[in-house]
């Protein structure tokens, strides 16, 4: 007879705000507690506020070494964790195939394990190859943010595309929220262009400080937004200073309130050379925020209706900064009707939380215990 809730143990490398463990903390936050319960597996200690909030919701974080480190450690260690634990299911998400022997050591244990996907490429290619081999063979379930996702990992087999979805509510775009935050941060008659993403190689944060000093010398108006920690933060905060921007660049680090950011922004600019499906864009299309992307994002991101523009990274600074220019001169606070939520479009597109959260009890639910999987409108099959 199984005891509910059912746990459930998600491995990623920590616990930190960043578009993959928003969306494991955003899906935490709406499913029911009684029904299934969330545990953790990291290498590394995370945010302190998502580490006490899993424990508040009941949830366990367990830690491992780095698997690229210490591999035998990590997959015994991991082994034992399943094992001990009973745990029924076990889910990888991760942006590459490295992960391959972690997903086989779950399922050696008696897991159900599922590897999701959550990026379109990575650097590390070869080991991503490598590991796509090993992830053929055994039976272990495979989701991704995207179809390209998918692809990218598990080749033609059958995937579910299981959407970043996020509390549309919340979102929404709030006057008071945006009045708060330009007070906070002296932002008031400024036109506001912001980033929402950690700091490292993919986001293309040189090339994103080489728009905002073509916007600066555009825009006497503009201020500047990098929401985010990482490795290369320091170094981005000095080329800003060598840009000559350093007083118009904010960089708020980590921030529980990227809603009010959003709100308060003008536009989001999105230079990524590489990513998969980002979870910010569908928050910053909910607040009714126009976003500049690269065309590296994955399309499928675009879910409204006039509110994201596509440029290449092989287009001139210049190029990047006229369009987020224009962008945010339409943008203007006189404008009331520029800033609705396109609700029914973004829940259409399946990215609305509380409807994936019910298809993912269900469906987890329903592999623990042995039964034929839930399929819902939340999810696509593809080959």
């Amino acid at each position: 007879m199984q005891q509910y809730p059912v746990r459930v143990l998600h491995i990623v490398g920590s616990m930190h705000p960043g578009g993959m463990e928003n969306f494991i903390m955003n899906l935490y936050r709406n499913i029911d507690r009684d029904r299934i319960q969330f545990d953790f597996v990291v290498h590394m200690s995370g945010d302190a506020d998502y580490e006490q909030e899993i424990q508040r919701m009941g949830g366990k974080l367990y830690t491992l070494p780095r698997l690229t480190g210490h591999p035998i450690a990590n997959l015994r260690g991991l082994y034992r964790i399943v094992k001990d634990g009973h745990y029924k299911v076990v889910i990888r998400h991760t942006p590459n195939a490295l992960v391959a022997p972690q997903v086989h050591a779950a399922a050696r244990a008696g897991a159900f394990s599922i590897c999701h996907s959550h990026n379109t490429t990575d650097p590390k290619k070869l080991f991503h190859y490598v590991g796509k081999l090993l992830m053929k063979h055994g039976k272990i379930g495979r989701f991704a943010c995207s179809k390209e996702a998918g692809i990218w990992m598990f080749g033609k087999r059958e995937c579910t595309v299981v959407h970043n979805a996020i509390d549309i509510d919340k979102f929404r775009f709030d006057q008071e929220k945006r009045a708060r935050i330009r007070k906070e941060f002296a932002l008031e008659g400024r036109h506001v262009y912001g980033h929402v993403g950690n700091f490292i190689q993919s986001k293309n944060h040189h090339f994103l400080l080489s728009v905002y000093r073509e916007i600066a010398r555009m825009d006497d108006h503009a201020a500047f937004v990098c929401i985010g920690a990482g490795d290369l933060k320091e170094q981005i905060q000095q080329e800003a200073e060598q840009f000559g921007i350093r007083s118009q660049v904010i960089f708020t680090g980590i921030r529980h309130d990227v809603d009010a950011f959003l709100s308060a922004m003008d536009v989001l600019i999105f230079p990524s050379v590489f990513e998969g499906l980002p979870l910010t864009v569908i928050e910053a299309q909910a607040a009714g925020l126009p976003c500049l992307l690269s065309k590296a994002v994955d399309r499928d991101v675009e879910v409204t209706k006039g509110l994201v523009s596509w440029k290449s990274i092989d287009e001139t600074p210049q190029a990047w900064a006229k369009k987020a220019r224009s962008l945010a001169e339409n943008n203007a606070d006189d404008m009331p009707n520029a800033r609705l939520c396109q609700r029914e479009a973004i829940a259409e597109a399946g990215y609305d939380i509380r409807t994936l959260a019910k298809w993912y009890e269900d469906y987890l639910i329903g592999e623990a215990l042995g039964e034929n999987s839930v399929r819902s409108g939340t999810v696509e099959n593809h080959g």
